[in-house]
């Protein structure tokens, strides 16, 4: 008996060998179907029922590995304490109705995102490209891109099913024209902290009707036009900590962002004059400033703030009457250029109205007089047949 219990051990270890071997290998990856705990969008803990793929180790050849479950139900797929430079395509292939896919620290280096997958969780990789297949862009409503190495936005400008983008701590992808997200219609949250950006543009002016919040935390922004968010009309909250701020309009807040709930300012440059006139005029408007603990001598509403600075505020308000009448000219310009472009695309319309109402209205004339005469008869069609010729001879003579 005992002698039998030995065997099927050593069958059982036998064969927890040759799996390990052939994991080892890079042949055979097998996932466990568990519970898997993780972040939503609101960064509130979550846990869900996930494939699970513990301690995948490949190399530059991620082709030898080949991905299979233990259920049928692979819906959610996520990789824990793994390494690899891309996922494998034979996840894909093998797991083809993915709808969200977990690779958090996992070295990647490229992302390829396929055309069912609705959340993507990405971040703290060595993402420098992101790549969609087909029509990926229809499907995907969360990606999670925080932590990598972004260098530009290219394929990530037609996402319109899009609503959660986290951008944040990409400090090679600079300065981002909001004008790239303008087709992303349902996107509600943007997270642009530590991306490198000193200034905000937004060259379109394109709405993004859906976003309530914008994060521009811990960047090099010196000065924010709330101009720029006028194409914002449901920003609730507004992230400007950690930046190098000291100045703010704020007797336009209100007016150009309707929405607006709070916006956090501390950690910024501000000189105490002027914060305590942009903290004044914030919650005279009903905007709450959220911030930290400040812990020096000087500060307003528990924001940090220093007399140095005011100097700072008092030669940037003459520079900023004379931006005032430049901006003033500039959109003077672009008026008369809109209007030129609508004056131009009206008439392009006349004409093809024009045109439209020409052939409309001539074959039915045309049928018209067919109906009411009827057709020619032969005797008719000889006689135009003979003045026809008469005609011509006469023009011969």
């Amino acid at each position: 008996m005992r002698r039998h219990w030995v065997v099927s051990l050593a069958l059982v270890l036998l064969l927890f060998a040759a799996k390990l071997a052939l994991e080892a290998a890079g042949e055979i990856v097998i996932c466990n179907y568990e519970k898997f705990r993780l972040f939503d969008s609101m960064y509130r803990p979550r846990t869900d029922n996930f494939c699970v793929f513990n301690d995948v180790y490949l190399g530059a050849d991620v082709k030898g590995a080949d991905f299979l479950a233990s259920s049928l139900d692979y819906k959610r797929v996520a990789f824990a304490n793994s390494k690899f430079p891309q996922v494998p395509p034979s996840l894909f292939k093998n797991f083809d109705d993915i709808r969200e896919l977990y690779v958090r620290r996992c070295s990647l280096e490229t992302l390829r995102v396929t055309r069912l997958l609705e959340r993507v969780y990405a971040g703290g990789n060595r993402i420098a490209a992101v790549q969609l297949d087909g029509n990926a862009s229809n499907s995907l409503r969360e990606l999670y891109l925080d932590g990598n190495r972004l260098q530009g936005l290219a394929n990530l400008t037609h996402l319109p099913a899009l609503e959660v983008l986290v951008l944040e701590n990409n400090p090679l992808l600079g300065d981002v024209d909001f004008a790239q997200f303008a087709r992303m219609e349902r996107l509600w949250k943007l997270d642009l902290e530590r991306v490198g950006m000193s200034r905000i543009s937004n060259r379109l002016q394109r709405p993004l009707p859906e976003l309530r919040r914008l994060d521009l935390s811990n960047n090099a922004l010196t000065y924010v036009h709330v101009r720029m968010f006028r194409t914002f009309p449901a920003l609730e909250h507004l992230w400007l900590h950690g930046n190098r701020l000291y100045y703010l309009e704020a007797d336009q807040v209100r007016t150009l962002m309707p929405a607006v709930r709070s916006i956090v300012i501390d950690d910024n440059p501000w000189g105490c004059g002027h914060l305590a006139a942009l903290g004044k005029a914030l919650r005279d408007r009903g905007i709450v400033i959220r911030h930290g603990e400040c812990r020096t001598e000087r500060a307003v509403q528990r924001v940090c703030c220093s007399d140095e600075t005011d100097v700072v505020d008092t030669r940037y308000l003459l520079e900023l009457d004379i931006r005032r009448d430049g901006r003033f000219q500039q959109d003077v310009r672009e008026l008369r250029a809109d209007n030129e472009v609508l004056r131009r695309e009206l008439e392009r319309v006349r004409r093809q109205l024009g045109e439209l109402v020409v052939n409309l209205t001539r074959p039915a004339t045309a049928h018209l007089v067919e109906a009411v005469d009827g057709p020619p008869s032969s005797e008719q069609q000889n006689s135009a047949a003979a003045s026809d010729e008469e005609y011509e001879e006469g023009s011969v003579e």
